[in-house]
């Protein structure tokens, strides 16, 4: 499961797992044991399931043993990823309203826009990623905090250092360092906020510490860029390699709300669930899960589970089923909405103004929680 190849196409893997059972006992490259739940079914419950808490703090010995956390839990800073309630629920509250399906729609003409003129500044060969999705998702999370981003590429190089594995050798920054820089950033950004119209002087605005200001709008910056990219990045790939699929939206644009969720649960950006913790024992499909053990919702398994999908492994863009990629339960993505706008907006553009043909092998970042790739070449032409 942590091999150049299961990056590359985990799927294989995945489905031999889930048809041996709903959970699997796992240990990582550092050690770090943890207990896996393939199978829709069991994992939506699990994503639910009040028994299983956010709060890192009830495993903080065997992370930082793995290189996912450091310090002591005083030092650290939570956010929504990381409390239950009703820490998680005052803090939810607070950002809930910039997230709301009407205030998202308002943002379609500026989205659009940033989608036109970034493709209308495209020459012959192009990579999707950075000359695109990376652009128009960052720049669109980015106006709607208020945070200017200067230099987009530095910016980068960050996230992607803070999100490498511990067990990965970095190429470049390394993870502790791309941390420290991105809280940086943000920190010395909330520190000089002048009061406007934007979702980090809302939180300002609010009851909430400036310490917490800085956990949500780092997060948010990063939740709110990073699986959009990676969704565009993804389900583009996933329709150049499943051509008839994609003449069947460009053919009937009334499909691009279905063909998004089919790609999200396809091939989405998000392989895994963050971490659970059980805090009692808990039985799962007849394992019993002990009190104090870390607990990983597979998402990419859990959808293309047969037992809720037909034909699981196709790409079918007509396809009615909901998913698991967005989470479940008191914790499913905030920001849904615009995950959905954004990706909407970035993919149709692409797939009704261009015809794309892939250039080169994709290159997949070897991370077991997100998938996206590195670059994706493409040839570019307009269509007439």
């Amino acid at each position: 499961m942590y091999t150049a190849e299961f990056f590359a196409d985990p799927h294989p893997a995945y489905g031999r797992m889930r048809e041996e059972a709903a959970v699997h006992e796992v240990r990582d490259p550092k050690g770090l044991t943890y207990w896996l739940i393939t199978r829709f079914a069991e994992g939506k419950a699990a994503l639910a399931d009040p028994r299983l808490a956010k709060d890192p703090r009830q495993a903080w010995d065997a992370l930082r043993d793995a290189g996912i956390v450091s310090g002591s839990p005083a030092e650290a800073t939570f956010d929504l990823h990381t409390t239950d309630p009703p820490e998680h629920t005052r803090l939810r509250d607070a950002v809930g309203k910039a997230f709301t399906p009407g205030r998202v729609e308002a943002l379609r003409p500026r989205v659009q826009q940033i989608a036109d003129d970034l493709v209308s500044g495209f020459g012959t060969s192009v990579d999707l990623i950075g000359d695109y999705a990376y652009p128009l998702s960052l720049t669109v999370i980015a106006e709607l905090l208020g945070i200017p981003i200067a230099d987009r590429e530095q910016f980068r190089v960050w996230t992607t250092a803070a999100m490498t594995p511990p067990y990965v050798t970095p190429t470049g920054l390394s993870r502790a360092e791309g941390g420290r820089l991105l809280r940086q950033y943000v920190t010395d950004f909330v520190a000089a906020k002048d009061d406007a119209d934007d979702l980090v002087s809302a939180l300002l605005r609010t009851s909430l510490t400036r310490s917490e200001v800085v956990a949500l709008s780092q997060q948010l910056l990063f939740a709110g860029h990073e699986p959009t990219m990676n969704l565009i990045g993804n389900g583009m790939a996933a329709l150049l390699r499943n051509p008839s699929q994609l003449e069947l939206v460009r053919s009937d644009p009334s499909l691009l709300p279905s063909t998004i969720e089919e790609l999200i649960r396809f091939d989405g950006p998000t392989a895994r669930a963050s971490p659970r913790y059980a805090t009692v024992d808990i039985e799962i499909a007849g394992t019993v899960i002990p009190a104090g053990s870390i607990v990983i919702v597979g998402i990419a398994s859990a959808n293309r589970d047969p037992r809720r999908f037909a034909e699981p492994d196709v790409l079918d863009v007509t396809r009615q089923a909901s998913h698991l990629a967005f989470g479940h339960g008191i914790h499913r993505c905030l920001g849904v909405p615009l995950a959905r706008l954004v990706a909407g907006i970035g993919i149709g553009t692409l797939v009704l103004r261009l015809s794309l043909e892939l250039v080169g092998q994709l290159e997949w970042h070897p991370f077991p929680v997100f998938r996206g790739l590195k670059a994706l070449p493409v040839s570019a032409t307009p269509r007439r």
